[in-house]
């Protein structure tokens, strides 16, 4: 018996990084990615037309848009998961993703070891 795939969009600047959570993903045969976005705007339209189960929202985007973005995101679904990336680990954008409503935070150089054990235990809490 086949379960349902965890859908994830994928929010980042920078078109590397968006590749490589496209690869990451495409790794693991419980998930799939349903949408990518660079910028907040984009990520909010994304969300919207997708409803993925857990959204990898880019900390560092200009003008905090990755923190609005989670804000707005959890207003059209209050019960979905985001996990914000962030680049340094005492950013301290993680803790304003936290207060904005994000479930975590990972650095981005730790994408590779953690990525897949976060996405499940979000997707498990969401919804």
């Amino acid at each position: 018996m086949q379960t349902r795939k965890i859908r994830i969009l994928a929010v980042d600047h920078n078109p590397l990084l968006r590749e490589g959570l496209t690869l990451l993903i495409d790794l693991q045969p419980d998930m799939e990615l349903v949408g990518v976005a660079a910028s907040g705007e984009e990520a909010v339209q994304s969300f919207t037309q997708h409803r993925p189960d857990v959204t990898l929202m880019d900390l560092d985007l200009p003008s905090a848009a990755g923190i609005m973005a989670i804000q707005e995101i959890l207003k059209i679904d209050p019960a979905t998961c985001v996990l914000g990336l962030f680049t340094y680990e005492c950013d301290e954008s993680r803790a304003r993703a936290l207060l904005a409503g994000a479930r975590s935070c990972i650095t981005k150089d730790r994408l590779n070891q953690d990525l897949a054990a976060l996405v499940r235990d979000c997707a498990r809490h969401a919804g």
